[in-house]
C-alpha cells in the first residue's frame, strides 16, 4: 500500500516551491547555460560543493570521456553545486537536468534544488526528484520560475537527496531557457487498424482498506454498481490476509458477489501479498522485516510458499479464484504498514526475492492443476524492477512482470515518467507488461489531478505498453479514492464520484480484456491519442486528450475502419464522460482545451488485399476463382461443370453451383452473368467495394 508521506523529504526546505505545468507548455531555446556541463574538461572546473567531495572519471559515463564522482557525503543535501549568477533573468522559465547513476546502493532518490537569495532571505526550492539506480543511467529534472524579490545576492543549482554514504556519478547536466510553444488550432490524425500492439487485460483496481467501510454502507449496492458495471471493472486487487484477517477475506468476497452482480459477469481477481503472518517474519510482526530463518540459519521459503497455496485454497473456499498473485507487494520497501522486503538475490540481511518466488511456484505446480498467473516483482517503480526480475531463476515462470508507478517520475508531470517506461518496455515487452498501483498520493479531487492520471494511462499504454493499468485505491474515505464513501454508521451516508473515475472510465468502460492497441497519431503535441478494437474487429474506441489551454480541430481519418454507428463522450472540468454527439469522418471535431474524449465506433475494417475480402466473407458470389473478378476464369469453372447432376458427390462442382441445388446449369450460369465483369479488389481503385 502507498500512503501520504511514502517518500520522505529529502532536502532541507524553508519553503517548498510547487509549480503544476500544463504540458506541454514551453520548447527549450537550446542554449546551454552550465559550465563544464559534460565534465569533459578532464575537472569539476564551474562546479563546487557543500561538504562532500567531486572528481572526474572516466568510467561510468553517459556520454563522452568524463562524468563527475560525487563522494564522502555525510548529509543528505551534500552534491555537487554550480553557480548560475548572472546566467538567469526574473520572470523566465528553465529546466534543469542531469543523469545519475549510484555507485555504492542499489536506488535512491536524488533531487534537483536551488538555492535562492534575496529580499525575502534564503531559500531552497527543490523542482524535482526521482528514484534512481547503479544499473542505469536515469535523468532528474525539473523547471524553475525565477521570481526574485529586491535584489538577487546569490542563486545555486544543486544535485542531492541520497542518504549520507551512498555515492553517485553525475554527467551531461543542462541549463536551458523554456520559450512559449505555439499552439496551432487545426491538427491531422489517423487511426490505423491494422497496426497492432499489445493485447489487453483489463484495468483494474484495488480494494484492499476500507472494505469495511463498503459492505456495511447503506448504499452498497448503488455503490457496487458505480465502482463496478458503470466503470466496465475488469480486474479487482486485494491483498492476501490468510492467517493475519479472515474478515478482510469474507468482506472481500461479499464484493467480489457485488461485482459480478454489476457486471453480469464474472470479474478477475489479482491477490497480492502484503505481509505474510507474523510467524513467518524475522520481526514477528508484518510490519517491516522480512522472512524468518528457521533453526538452520535458512530463510523459511518453504513456508513461505505453504502459506501461500494455503492462501489460494482458502480465498477459493469464499469464492474468490485468483486469476493473478503478486508473492510480495513492493519487496523493495519498508513502511509503518504491512510490508515484507525481499533483495533480489539472498543476503545474510534479507531474504532473495528470487528464491521466494520460485518456491511459491513450485509449491503451486504441485497442489494446483491450474495455476494463476504469477506476476513478478511489482516493486515501486519501473527502474527498481529490473533488478529483481532479471534475478529470476526460471523466468518463463513469470506470466508477466508488473510494477507500481511511484519511482521513476514526478506525479504532476506524467510524461517524466517516459523515459523509464520506454526502457522497461524495451527490456521486457516479450512478456505481458502490468502497471498494478498508481495514485497521485494527494487531494484528488481537482480536475488537473484527472487530466494527469488520463496522461499516465495515455504514457502507460502507449510508451510501455502495458496490458494492464491499475489504480490504487478503488474506494476510500475523505477524499481520496475513485469514489470517496462517507462513514456508513454516520446520519444519511454518502459517498462522492471524484474527477479521477472519470478520467479512468475513458478507458476502463469502453474496452475490454482481449482488445488490442492499434496505432494512432497526430500532428499535434498537445493531444494525446490512443485506439483499441475488439478481437472481432468490429469496435474501436480512440482516447484524445488535449493538455492545452487552446481549443484544437482534428481532422480524423479512421483509415480502413468503416464506422455504422458512434457515441462522443468527454470529461472536463463541467463534464462527467458526457455524451456530445456522433463521430463525422469528413468534418474536424473540436477539442476544447484540457479536456479527455473517447470516441466509441462500431464498424466493419476495410480489406486491404483479395485475401481479406474473401476471409472477412467480401467475396462475390459469382467469383469462384476467389481472385476479387468475375471473368473468364470462373466462365472456365463453369464451363468444366456444366449440367453435373451431383454437385454434392463433386466438391460441390468447384463452386459452380451458385444456387446450391446440386446441380450446374442456366439458373447458375443466370447469376453468375449478372456479375459478370465485376470485380472488388481492394488493390485496384477500378474495382468497386461491396463491404
Amino acid at each position: 500500500m502507498i500512503k501520504m508521506g511514502h517518500y520522505g523529504s529529502v532536502v532541507r526546505w524553508q519553503i517548498i516551491f510547487l509549480m503544476f505545468v500544463t504540458y506541454p507548455t514551453c520548447a527549450a531555446s537550446g542554449q546551454n547555460l552550465l559550465t563544464n556541463p559534460g565534465f569533459e574538461r578532464g575537472n569539476t572546473s564551474g562546479w563546487k560543493t557543500w561538504g562532500c567531495s567531486l572528481r572526474a572519471v572516466q568510467d561510468p559515463v553517459r556520454s563522452g570521456d568524463y562524468s563527475v564522482w560525487v563522494y564522502n557525503r555525510t548529509q543528505n543535501w551534500q552534491g555537487p553545486v554550480h553557480s548560475v549568477v548572472g546566467t538567469m533573468e526574473h520572470g523566465k522559465t528553465y529546466t534543469i537536468s542531469a543523469w545519475v547513476k549510484l555507485d555504492n546502493a542499489a536506488s535512491a532518490r536524488v533531487a534537483v534544488t536551488f538555492m535562492q537569495m534575496d529580499g525575502r532571505g534564503i531559500r531552497y526550492i527543490n523542482v524535482g526528484s526521482l528514484i534512481v539506480s547503479d544499473s542505469q543511467w536515469t535523468q532528474v529534472s525539473g523547471e524553475f520560475t525565477l521570481n526574485v524579490v529586491g535584489t538577487l545576492e546569490d542563486i545555486d543549482v544543486y544535485f542531492e537527496g541520497p542518504a549520507p554514504g551512498i555515492n553517485f556519478y553525475l554527467d551531461d547536466a543542462e541549463l536551458v531557457e523554456l520559450v512559449p510553444e505555439t499552439i496551432e488550432p487545426n491538427a491531422a490524425g489517423i487511426v490505423d487498424v491494422n497496426t497492432v500492439y499489445q493485447q489487453l487485460e483489463g484495468f483494474g483496481a484495488s480494494g484492499a482498506w476500507y472494505e469495511g467501510w463498503l459492505t456495511a454502507h447503506p448504499k452498497r449496492n448503488e455503490i457496487y454498481d458505480i465502482l463496478f458495471g458503470q466503470l466496465g471493472l475488469d480486474i479487482y486487487r486485494v491483498r492476501n490476509t490468510y492467517g493475519t484477517d479472515t474478515g478482510y477475506i469474507s468482506r472481500s468476497s461479499q464484493i467480489v458477489q457485488g461485482a459480478e452482480s454489476s457486471l453480469g459477469h464474472p470479474i478477475k481477481v489479482m491477490i497480492s501479498s502484503w505481509s505474510p503472518p507474523a510467524s513467518l517474519k524475522s520481526n514477528g510482526s508484518t510490519v517491516g522485516g522480512t522472512l524468518k530463518k528457521d533453526a538452520h540459519g535458512n530463510y523459511m521459503y518453504d513456508e513461505f510458499a505453504e502459506w501461500w497455496a494455503d492462501s489460494l485454497a482458502e480465498y477459493s473456499s469464499r469464492g474468490i479464484i485468483a486469476d493473478y498473485i503478486n508473492i510480495q507487494n513492493e519487496p523493495d520497501f519498508l513502511g509503518e504498514h504491512d510490508t515484507c522486503k525481499f533483495t533480489p538475490t539472498e543476503t545474510t540481511q534479507w531474504a532473495g526475492y528470487n528464491l521466494a518466488f520460485e518456491t511459491v511456484y513450485q509449491e503451486l505446480s504441485s497442489r494446483m492443476t491450474e495455476l494463476p498467473k504469477l506476476l513478478a516483482a511489482e516493486a515501486c517503480g519501473c527502474g527498481v524492477s529490473h533488478a529483481y526480475i532479471d534475478a529470476l531463476i526460471v523466468p518463463s515462470h513469470a506470466y508477466g512482470y508488473a510494477h507500481h508507478l511511484y519511482a521513476d517520475g514526478d506525479y504532476d508531470k506524467p510524461d517524466s515518467f517516459i523515459p523509464a517506461m520506454e526502457n522497461f518496455g524495451a527490456r521486457y515487452g516479450g512478456k505481458p507488461l502490468f502497471q498494478t498501483e498508481y495514485s497521485c498520493l494527494c487531494d484528488v479531487r481537482p480536475f488537473s489531478v484527472a487530466l494527469d492520471l488520463a496522461c499516465h494511462m495515455h504514457n502507460s499504454l502507449v510508451h510501455e505498453g502495458v496490458c494492464s493499468f491499475f489504480y490504487w485505491s478503488l474506494f476510500w474515505e475523505g477524499v481520496g479514492g475513485l469514489v470517496s464513501l462517507d462513514f456508513p454508521w454516520q446520519a444519511n451516508p454518502g459517498y462522492t464520484v471524484n474527477p479521477i473515475y472519470y478520467a479512468f472510465k475513458h478507458y476502463s468502460a469502453f474496452t475490454d480484456p482481449g482488445w488490442h492497441r492499434v496505432e494512432a497519431s497526430t500532428d499535434s503535441s498537445s493531444l494525446r491519442i490512443s485506439a483499441f478494437k475488439s478481437p472481432d474487429g468490429i469496435e474501436l474506441a480512440i482516447v484524445i486528450i488535449n493538455v492545452s489551454d487552446v481549443g484544437i480541430n482534428l481532422a480524423l481519418s479512421l483509415g480502413d475502419f468503416s464506422p455504422i454507428s458512434s457515441e462522443i463522450y468527454r470529461t472536463s472540468e463541467t463534464e462527467n464522460t458526457a455524451y456530445i454527439g456522433t463521430f463525422d469522418e469528413s468534418q474536424s471535431l473540436m477539442f476544447p482545451p484540457q479536456t479527455i474524449t473517447t470516441i466509441s465506433l462500431t464498424g466493419i475494417i476495410s480489406p486491404e488485399n483479395c485475401a481479406e475480402v474473401q476471409a472477412a466473407g467480401y467475396g462475390l458470389t459469382s467469383d469462384i476463382s476467389g481472385d476479387c473478378y468475375v471473368n473468364y476464369k470462373d466462365l472456365e469453372i463453369i464451363a468444366d461443370c456444366w449440367l453435373a447432376e451431383d454437385c454434392s458427390e463433386l466438391s460441390g462442382c468447384q463452386g459452380a453451383d451458385l444456387d446450391m441445388l446440386n446441380d450446374v446449369n442456366l439458373i447458375d450460369f443466370a447469376m453468375f452473368a449478372q456479375q459478370w465483369l465485376q470485380c472488388n479488389d481492394p488493390k485496384y481503385p477500378d474495382c468497386i467495394p461491396n463491404w
